[in-house]
């Protein structure tokens, strides 16, 4: 009976344990995107929120930044960019609209920023 009961405890223990191991391995599975996604959205606002301002060297600075990050899509989400056709299309869309939007320069308009939010919102009801 108290092998039993030891032999339970230790299962137990290394079941704990394996799981905790298991959770922190997805958790940094996810680092890259979360982080990635969450650039992105600060970097919307502030491009945003420059372009309200009419300060053009900062719009064109989040607009670049917002650019950059876009390309990393596909980096932090490989699986996703080269088997998935539909989450590799709203990449490129996002990137075409960032084009179209950096083409405008300063006379980025909220149609431009409301055509960016649009694009990574497409992807997120379809992703998130």
């Amino acid at each position: 009976m108290k092998s039993t009961l030891i032999i339970a405890a230790i299962a137990l223990v290394l079941g704990v344990i394996a799981g905790v191991n298991i959770h922190k391995f997805q958790a940094r599975q996810h680092e890259k995107t979360t982080a990635t996604m969450v650039l992105l959205q600060l970097h919307l606002k502030s491009w945003e929120s420059a372009v309200q301002d009419k300060q053009c060297p900062r719009a064109q600075s989040e607009l670049m930044s917002l650019k950059f990050l876009s390309q990393e899509i596909g980096v932090v989400l490989p699986l996703a960019d080269s088997q998935d056709t539909a989450f590799h299309q709203h990449a490129v869309k996002l990137e075409q609209e960032l084009d179209a939007a950096a083409s405008r320069q300063c006379a980025v308009s909220m149609t431009e920023i409301k055509s960016v939010r649009e694009a990574c919102n497409e992807c997120h009801r379809e992703y998130r």
